[in-house]
């Protein structure tokens, strides 16, 4: 008898799918790995089973251990929620998703699957509980909006301080994110027999990107690598800045700093986080920013075109992976991700934005 014990063995070893009419007139391959038929949807079931998995063993940030009948919880507006919810279902454990207010004003399917899971969805307190009002009253528009996303992680760390059934796995900065995205990686030189000519994918945690890296330079295969993002993002203004002045290194802004003080969230003042390990090792060798409206047009072209049924950060990466492949010879090998399924976008559409 052939059969599986539970939903979690079902994450990963995932389709490898070339490309056949939308890179018409391209010479080289170009290949996706169709991480949105993992079992939640998304690239983040690999990350969440990593980080969920570690904490079990009490390797987490301030050694804390996740038992039985804990509480696990992070900040997140994107596809980790609906993957933490999903994983912890599965062991038994609550989970506990914070989300940036203005996010609870959409008609977001991401957290309808979120609590459908059975996780508790909270909002995350205004940036006003953590910084005195006369400070706030300072800060700039950038600012304001960038403290949404500080105070949310301040949130985690509070949550986790005060009650000792709490785990926060704070993926920006825990290294089993990359760790469990190591793996897609090992499929993917498996998939192609190790003839990986290039790599690249979005960029928000960075997990993926330096995970699939790691995991091929194992294996001795060295890629050009090309990270993906929207294209007002901090990472690519630190990764021209770092190119100009000839530092691979990623360093808050001014803004973050500011903020991170304001809030005395530690933590972030003394660790790495993962897009600072990627840079210092050198990693992605060069950097793509995308308009929302050229990741829609993209998704809509593979799902069009190629039955591929993927959100904007997937038609972000096959994006850059055609522009890669259009300066490569044939034969050569270009490999992307997609990396959820359009569905859980439906509640912004036309109008879906490119967001890490």
């Amino acid at each position: 008898m052939k059969y599986f014990n539970n939903m979690l063995e079902l994450i990963g070893n995932t389709p490898l799918l070339k490309l056949n009419k939308v890179t018409k007139g391209v010479k080289a391959n170009v290949f996706v790995k169709l991480e949105f038929l993992n079992p939640s949807g998304s690239y983040k079931d690999r990350m969440a089973l990593s980080m969920v998995e570690a904490a079990e063993k009490g390797q987490t940030w301030n050694g804390k251990k996740l038992n039985r009948g804990g509480i696990v919880c992070d900040a997140s507006s994107g596809n980790t929620a609906p993957a933490l919810a999903f994983v912890c279902a599965v062991k038994g454990y609550r989970a506990k998703v914070g989300i940036y207010k203005p996010m609870l004003s959409k008609d977001d399917i991401r957290l309808k699957i979120t609590r459908m899971y059975g996780a508790e969805v909270i909002a995350c307190p205004d940036p006003t509980e953590y910084i005195p009002r006369r400070e706030w009253e300072k800060l700039s528009e950038e600012e304001k909006n960038l403290s949404w996303i500080i105070a949310g992680k301040k949130w985690a760390y509070e949550l986790e301080k005060n009650d000792p059934n709490v785990v926060w796995v704070d993926q920006i900065y825990n290294k089993f994110n990359y760790i469990g995205q190591m793996k897609m990686g090992y499929e993917i030189y498996e998939q192609l027999d190790g003839k990986i000519d290039a790599w690249g994918c979005s960029i928000g945690s960075g997990g993926t990107m330096l995970g699939v890296l790691l995991a091929l330079k194992e294996k001795g295969i060295t890629p050009f690598s090309f990270g993906v993002v929207p294209y007002t993002s901090e990472v690519y203004i630190q990764f021209e800045k770092g190119a100009t002045e000839g530092r691979r290194e990623f360093k808050f802004s001014e803004a973050q700093r500011k903020l991170v003080e304001l809030m005395g969230l530690k933590k972030w003042q003394i660790e790495k986080s993962i897009i600072e390990e990627m840079f210092e090792k050198g990693y992605p060798d060069k950097m793509f920013r995308v308009t929302d409206e050229e990741a829609r047009m993209m998704a809509n072209k593979l799902a069009e075109e190629e039955g591929i049924w993927c959100g904007m950060s997937s038609g972000a990466n096959a994006l850059i992976a055609l522009k890669i492949a259009k300066k490569m010879d044939a034969g050569q090998n270009v490999v992307t991700v997609i990396v959820d399924r359009r569905d859980r976008y439906l509640g912004e559409w036309p109008n879906e934005a490119y967001v890490v």
